[in-house]
């Protein structure tokens, strides 16, 4: 929680601060930069959101429920006392999103409910959507040929049947 605090108060003593606890001070300043950069817009710009745009999950915010999920499957770290790395952090946090057996996996299950369709094909769409968003998310950076062809097939398929519902 330190790096949340120093982050948002952007002087060069809490940058400076910054990079010690992140275990980047090796880097050149350029890399530094880049690092503290990707990790303020990860922590403060992209936080989590509902493909309807809405907000999902707020660091600050939710530190109630993963505070608890790290003392549960994070080895017992107390993140008000403990010294973790961001990238420690950071793996165990991912961690907790895909438990479902953690309490800010729950909360997030509520927020994200949906009615569900009568309709079993609407809901076989909605379904298949969810898959692809999760398996580009978490897929190995090289696709093959194939892949990337099915996809763009499936994304103009998607599309002329959209036009055709219209």
């Amino acid at each position: 929680m330190k790096i949340f605090k120093l982050m948002k108060d952007n002087t060069p003593e809490n940058i400076k601060k910054s990079i010690e606890l992140l275990g980047i001070s090796g880097l050149s300043f350029e890399d530094q930069a880049i690092v503290l950069d990707e990790i303020t817009k990860y922590v403060f710009d992209m936080n989590q959101r509902h493909s309807n745009g809405e907000k999902t999950f707020d660091f600050e915010l939710d530190y109630k429920y993963y505070f608890v999920d790290f003392l549960n499957f994070g080895n017992g770290i107390n993140l008000n006392k403990d010294e973790i790395s961001w990238w420690e952090f950071d793996a165990i946090l991912e961690g907790i999103f895909l438990n479902k057996d953690s309490i800010l996996s729950t909360v997030l299950d509520y927020r994200l409910y949906e009615k569900p369709s009568k309709n079993p094909k609407v809901q076989e769409e909605k379904e298949h959507k969810f898959r692809m968003k999760m398996k580009r998310k978490y897929s190995l950076p090289i696709k093959t040929n194939v892949d990337v062809g099915l996809e763009k097939l499936w994304n103009y398929v998607e599309k002329k049947v959209g036009e055709n519902k219209e």
